[in-house]
């Protein structure tokens, strides 16, 4: 399966999320995208430099249990994920809420059903956050930088987590050593 094919595929889906929680087609062998730590994608081993097309491939993402899967209504190809799919490269204080900007061009407030949970990776624990349909998101270095100073300007600390606060949620960032 090509890119073309897949991108042909999903004519008429540029503008929104498609219903891919409907779509089961059957899983295409041989091919696989690849998400690495720093949010850059792959298909069988080449990295892929067409935003647009990476906009596109992101909106067709599904997770079924810990598996990402690029699917399409005809076929369904595995995405290896080193981390998150999803990359927060930004955020804006909006009336005392957090809206998260991704790579990926799509915005969202952190709120019931955009939560943090901290994770293991590489000997850390870091902050994923639920980007949307379950399919999560990970805050970059100089975003993550920015939201601890401000949790720390605000005192957003409770026993051993720091965090926070939008739409009266704590949203955990990490932890106070």
């Amino acid at each position: 399966m090509s890119i073309s094919k897949i991108t042909e595929n999903l004519k008429g889906f540029e503008k929104k999320f498609p219903p891919v929680e409907k779509w089961n087609p059957d899983l295409c062998k041989g091919h696989e995208f690849f998400i690495n730590r720093e949010g850059e994608w792959f298909y069988d081993g080449s990295s892929i430099k067409n935003t647009k097309l990476v906009n596109l491939f992101s909106s067709v993402l599904k997770r079924e249990g810990e598996i990402y899967y690029l699917v399409t209504p005809i076929e369904k190809i595995l995405v290896r994920v080193e981390l998150a799919p999803y990359k927060i490269i930004d955020f804006e204080e909006i009336d005392g809420d957090i809206k998260l900007i991704s790579n990926l061009n799509y915005d969202f407030f952190l709120d019931k059903n955009h939560r943090t949970r901290l994770v293991d990776f590489d000997k850390s624990k870091i902050p994923l956050v639920n980007v949307r349909s379950n399919i999560e998101g990970f805050i970059n270095r100089n975003t993550y930088y920015k939201l601890v100073d401000l949790a720390l300007s605000k005192d957003y600390k409770l026993e051993d987590e720091l965090y926070i606060k939008s739409f009266s949620i704590n949203h955990v960032i990490g932890k106070i050593a």
